[in-house]
């Protein structure tokens, strides 16, 4: 139920400021975060807030089923949420890699080195706890049988 009060605040918040009510609102000096944001900011923020209300959803979900039911919706989650990982991980790390040029390592920029060696890293840790955690979901499952 938090998930979902959270991802309805945040999509509030972001149509508010598409709407500019920043300047309106009693005690507010005036701020108006689009420019800073951009529209790629607010579209950001637009899907988090709706990927909130889906966890809040898939969390009743779950609470609401049992046996094999349920051990498919938690399967479901943990491949959305990996999934989600690996795609905010793959767009994140070009990102970073530009500002860090300035830093080298063994003569190689470290945004260079970041994006070569740092990203599949960071996969490979990401595949091992997703199928850690998929293992706990089987165990847990075969336990309830």
């Amino acid at each position: 139920m938090f998930e979902i009060v959270l991802g309805l605040v945040v999509i509030v918040g972001v149509l508010a400021m598409l709407a500019g009510v920043g300047g309106m609102l009693p005690g507010s000096a005036g701020f108006d975060p689009l420019p800073l944001l951009g529209y790629g900011g607010i579209c950001l923020l637009l899907a988090v807030g709706l990927l909130l209300i889906a966890a809040g959803f898939m969390r009743r979900a779950i609470a609401r089923h049992s046996g094999e039911t349920r051990h498919d919706l938690r399967t479901a989650r943990l491949t959305y949420g990996g999934c989600l990982g690996a795609a905010a991980l793959s767009l994140a790390v070009p990102l970073v890699a530009g500002p860090l040029n300035v830093v080298r390592i063994d003569g190689f920029p470290l945004g260079y080195y970041l994006a070569a060696q740092g990203a599949l890293i960071w996969h490979v840790i990401l595949a091992f706890a997703w199928a850690g955690r998929q293992n706990a979901i089987d165990a847990e499952g075969q336990s309830d049988e």
